[in-house]
C-alpha cells in the first residue's frame, strides 16, 4: 500500500530535479533523450531501430513537445533541462512510426551549460 506513495514521491523529485541528456535521436516522429545523470527515469535497452548500427540504451525518453526545442541542436549534443509530465503533442508531426521509447515526457529550461 505504501508503494504508490514511494513511486509519486521519486517522480515528484524527478520533475524538480536538473537532468543532464545525451540527444540520441532526431526524426519528424520522435526525439530520444538519454538521461546520463539519473536512472530512474526512461526506459532501458531501448534499441534504436533506425541506427544501423542497431545501439540499445538505458534511460531514454520520447520528448512529447519537441516542437520547442532549438533547431540548434543535433544528435550527440548534451543539453540539460526539467522535466514536465506529457501532455497531447502540440507540434505537428509525421505519421511515421520509428518506434520510440515508451517513456514520454515534455521538458523545460534547456540550455548547453548545467543548471545545477
Amino acid at each position: 500500500m505504501l508503494l504508490p506513495i514511494f513511486a509519486f514521491q521519486c517522480d515528484k523529485d524527478n520533475f524538480n530535479k536538473c537532468l543532464k541528456g545525451k540527444v540520441i535521436r532526431i526524426s519528424c516522429a520522435s526525439y530520444v533523450i538519454q538521461v546520463l545523470n539519473n536512472d530512474s527515469i526512461g526506459d532501458d535497452q531501448w534499441r534504436d531501430s533506425i541506427d544501423g548500427e542497431q545501439k540499445t540504451y538505458d534511460n531514454v525518453f520520447n520528448i512529447s513537445n519537441k516542437c520547442k526545442i532549438p533547431a540548434s541542436y543535433k544528435p550527440g549534443d548534451i543539453i540539460y533541462f526539467n522535466l514536465e509530465k506529457p501532455e497531447p503533442n502540440d507540434c505537428i508531426v509525421c505519421l511515421m512510426y520509428d518506434a520510440p521509447p515508451l517513456a514520454q515526457f515534455q521538458i523545460k529550461n534547456i540550455s548547453s551549460s548545467s543548471c545545477e
